[in-house]
């Protein structure tokens, strides 16, 4: 049970949020003219439209956290089911300002995040 690919996808994917959200930060910060304090920033991933796809990640990583922490232990099938559930949040739609649209824009350009999800890629296959 422990070489399943979730406890490292979840790694990944909490690499990948805090990737996500500087490039957020750094399109924020430039468009506003502003430099972000962290708890300036903590708000905006919180509250402000801007970063609430950002949630869609945190919340998943968070519900990682929770299921690999349940007693009994968690399931084979609950990890699969978990690992599915990124890989549609992350591939699956194609609806305009949808998750999957906006990581694969950032994705394009931004070659750490091209990086981070090639490696996340290896978890899903």
């Amino acid at each position: 049970m422990s070489d399943h690919p979730l406890p490292t996808l979840r790694n990944q994917l909490l690499s990948l949020h805090k990737l996500l959200m500087n490039v957020e930060k750094a399109a924020y910060e430039k468009q506003e003219k502003v430099t972000l304090s962290p708890l300036k920033l903590l708000q905006l991933l919180t509250e402000d439209e801007r970063f609430s796809w950002l949630r869609q990640l945190s919340q998943l990583v968070v519900v990682m956290d929770e299921a690999m922490e349940e007693k009994p232990p968690i399931t084979v099938e609950r990890k699969d089911a978990l690992v599915a559930e990124a890989k549609h949040l992350l591939t699956g739609s194609t609806e305009p300002g949808s998750f999957a649209m906006r990581y694969a824009a950032i994705r394009e350009r931004e070659t750490a995040v091209a990086a981070a999800h090639a490696e996340i890629s290896k978890s899903l296959a």
